[in-house]
């Protein structure tokens, strides 16, 4: 058995460190445990694993009574957010009064440029969708790609600039994807191009939601937002009919590299189509019904008097 390395079993690792760190104090890594405590890093690696099962365990029979996804828990969110301070305990930060942003160290112009962004939408987005987190939200920001696609185990192909998951917002260095534009202009692209108003939109609807909600309608509402809440401006574009796919089937397409634009496409346009023909009210009532715990379909009957393959039949219809 090698030893581990960054790379491997990061899923697992994710759960596994905090779990190690509440039973001995100490980081996983054995570069700092020390082979002095005995027993391979995988042995350590996997009793971890066993408290972290419980720890799941005991969430999902705090869930029971209100089966939404354990991953918009509260609990859970709370665990993922100890992760992180595992994960960054050593990286420098700056905050303001909605955001903690930690970075590398020599990134300290990037977490200003992000700092300032996540700031500017905050207010804008929060209204939009009517919810406000109550407490800072943490943004990581990553030096390259390298290093971000780690976190999550993904191979060199993925090339996410920011990623949303479980209360924690990751991004991509600036520096790592601009084409170094003059110092005035930065903040002026990374508002134009960057991720943090497309992540954050991410954000506001797992929350408001519980987790309790579908990929195409965060995707669709996450690309809506940040072009017209925002201040951007969206682009011409020609709509597309959901042919070849259910709606439900399109949830799982959304990282095949051949279905990845279709899929984004049709979920902007979907959702762009709700708001254009009942208004941001309804779609505020739908995400407010899917966090009572309502399935998807129920709650879109209810809150717009036609069910979901209904309004689908229609979509199409209106492509012809």
């Amino acid at each position: 058995m090698y030893p581990l390395q960054d790379t491997d079993f990061m899923p697992l690792r994710l759960i596994a460190e905090p779990a190690f760190y509440w039973l001995t104090g100490e980081p996983l890594s054995s570069s700092i445990i020390g082979e002095e405590r005995g027993g391979t890093e995988m042995e350590r690696l996997l009793s971890s694993c066993f408290v972290a099962i419980l720890v799941i365990a005991m969430a999902l029979t705090l869930c029971l009574r209100n089966p939404v996804r354990l991953r918009g828990s509260d609990l859970f969110r709370s665990y993922q957010r100890l992760v992180i301070n595992l994960e960054t305990y050593s990286w420098p930060s700056i905050e303001d009064r909605h955001f903690i942003v930690k970075y590398k160290q020599g990134d300290e112009a990037s977490a200003r440029m992000v700092l300032q962004e996540a700031e500017r939408v905050y207010q804008p987005l929060g209204a939009y969708f009517g919810y406000f987190p109550g407490k800072s939200v943490p943004i990581l920001i990553y030096p390259d790609r390298v290093s971000l696609n780690r976190i999550f185990g993904w191979g060199s192909d993925e090339s996410a600039m920011g990623v949303y998951w479980a209360g924690v917002i990751r991004v991509l260095s600036p520096l790592a994807w601009m084409d170094d534009p003059p110092v005035n202009q930065q903040q002026q692209i990374f508002q134009a191009q960057g991720p943090v108003a497309h992540e954050y939109v991410h954000l506001l609807v797992d929350y408001k939601t519980g987790g309790n909600y579908p990929r195409w309608l965060t995707e669709g509402l996450a690309q809506y937002a940040e072009e017209t809440v925002t201040g951007g401006e969206p682009p011409d574009r020609e709509r597309i009919a959901v042919t070849g796919v259910t709606i439900k089937q399109l949830d799982s397409r959304f990282d095949d590299p051949v279905w990845q634009d279709y899929s984004y496409a049709v979920a902007k346009d979907l959702v762009s189509s709700l708001i254009d023909r009942y208004g941001p009210e309804r779609m505020r009532d739908l995400l407010d019904a899917l966090g009572g715990g309502q399935p998807m379909d129920k709650a879109f009957a209810k809150t717009y008097g036609i069910n979901l393959d209904e309004f689908i039949r229609s979509y199409n219809g209106s492509q012809c």
